[in-house]
């Protein structure tokens, strides 16, 4: 005999899936998952689980205490859990929720991204409408058992990238001011510039406007403003023949010795041997420089760079 749960008036599922251990280190999996519809009499409260939880509104509302927040999901929005945490979700009439447990060794900080970017948790119906439908591959797959482990991974990182993104549908004023900020940059950053005229440029202080932008960024003013001077001198690079000197002064730099160094520090190669490798005549020196380690990323603040002109 099947044990009901109280409030459950009728469920697809619960569906398991039991993961690899390849995926256990490496990818993101779910665990279980299901759909119900629910009256009244239902409730959870739940101290610790190690686990998180996505739980989609289909129909009705559903009621959250998370972090010390009260708010209402309601149809077409959805919920993001820590059940490492305290949590306790009810209802206070019928509704339909579709929800999985799934968990990822990368998951944490994913999801405090999207708590500190969207809130407690709760996505509005501008997320929901764009997760939906992998909410439901993810609740088929559990289903019909034939969905690897990769798919199931590809649609949950989908989903929590997504969840991490700026809404669209409404800009804060910090969101705003960290726009136009970025939109100065990539405008003026042929100049001599700092922090403090960027901060400037929307009417911040430059302590402020920093964390602000860091917050929202994930990573500080200088090391924007370095990495797109940066991108910006790979292209003059690779699409002219400007000596090193003149495409040093034209993204910004103090110098060409800085600039050199600083690409050295990304690219682990000189801005000589950079535009060699896409030149015809370099071509035949690609695979050594990727047998070597030769990569495109950010400089980080271990740099040890900190330009600025005034």
């Amino acid at each position: 005999m099947a044990i009901e749960e109280p409030g459950v008036l009728w469920r697809d599922g619960v569906y398991f899936y039991a993961a690899s251990n390849f995926a256990k280190q490496h990818l993101f999996y779910p665990m279980w998952g299901a759909t119900y519809e629910l009256d009244s009499s239902y409730r959870i409260r739940r101290d610790y689980m190690d686990a998180y939880m996505i739980q989609y509104v289909a129909r009705g509302a559903l009621h959250f205490k998370l972090r010390g927040h009260h708010f209402v999901a309601k149809e077409g929005e959805l919920v993001l859990l820590a059940c490492r945490e305290k949590n306790d979700y009810w209802s206070e009439g019928t509704a339909r929720v579709k929800w999985f447990h799934f968990n990822g060794r990368e998951v944490g900080p994913l999801l405090e991204r999207i708590y500190e970017t969207n809130g407690s948790g709760h996505m509005s119906t501008f997320f929901g409408a764009r997760v939906e439908p992998l909410i439901d591959d993810i609740l088929q797959g559990l289903k019909s058992g034939n969905c690897s482990e990769f798919q199931f991974s590809r649609d949950l990182y989908s989903i929590l990238c997504q969840l991490a993104e700026q809404s669209l549908e409404k800009e804060t004023p910090a969101e705003e001011s960290v726009r136009r900020a970025v939109a100065y940059i990539r405008r003026y950053y042929a100049e001599p510039l700092s922090v403090q005229d960027i901060a400037e440029s929307v009417s911040l202080s430059p302590y402020y406007f920093t964390r602000l932008f860091k917050r929202i960024m994930m990573t500080s003013p200088h090391l924007y403003l370095l990495n797109h001077r940066l991108a910006e001198a790979k292209k003059m690079l690779v699409y002219t023949r400007d000596k090193i000197d003149t495409i040093a002064e034209a993204t910004g730099f103090q110098s060409s010795s800085y600039f050199v160094r600083a690409f050295h520090r990304e690219m682990n190669m000189t801005p000589k041997a950079f535009r060699q490798y896409f030149s015809a005549a370099g071509t035949h020196n690609r695979y050594k420089f990727e047998q070597e380690g030769g990569s495109d990323r950010q400089v980080s603040d271990k740099s040890g760079l900190h330009e600025s002109k005034k």
